[in-house]
């Protein structure tokens, strides 16, 4: 974490937070995602699904650490905030804007499933918005890999006689 000046906390889950960051020696801002480190399992849940990903619909991942207590991850900042406090300041969204979020987040879940993969954490806390007003999925961990035919495990079929 040496390469990084922390700044402040912009949001806050249930066994993490998340602080707004800048990498040392340049103008680029981050968010970091600290963890509690008896919390590996979700965190060795979450990184592999961010770290393949490349789409303008799901937050961007960079790098992560590892401290004696914590795990650091390194994401993408996004300026606007989460939906869920968009939505709690301003109840009243513009339908065009309300199109275009729906629009957004069914491409980024039509991505996901393209990729095998399945987003069980769906809701505006989850839902980040960058500079553009665009939407990013994240927080990816309870996210889980969609069997293929290949990987499948038949059930046996029981007759009925």
């Amino acid at each position: 974490m040496e390469h990084y000046n922390i700044y402040d906390e912009i949001g806050r889950g249930t066994h993490s937070f998340v602080y707004k960051a800048r990498r040392k020696r340049s103008i680029e801002y981050v968010a970091v995602k600290s963890t509690a480190k008896s919390r590996m399992d979700k965190i060795l849940n979450e990184v592999p699904f961010l770290h393949k990903l490349d789409s303008p619909y799901v937050v961007k991942f960079f790098d992560w650490y590892e401290s004696s207590n914590h795990i650091w991850l390194i994401m993408e900042y996004c300026m606007g905030g989460d939906l869920l406090n968009l939505i709690t300041q301003d109840k009243q969204l513009p339908e065009s804007v309300v199109k275009s979020f729906g629009i957004e987040l069914v491409a980024g879940l039509q991505y996901l499933h393209a990729n095998s993969i399945l987003f069980c954490d769906l809701k505006p806390a989850n839902i980040l918005i960058d500079e553009f007003g665009s939407l990013k999925l994240a927080d990816f961990g309870l996210a889980r890999r969609i069997p293929t035919r290949d990987t499948a495990v038949a059930r046996p079929v029981r007759m009925e006689e």
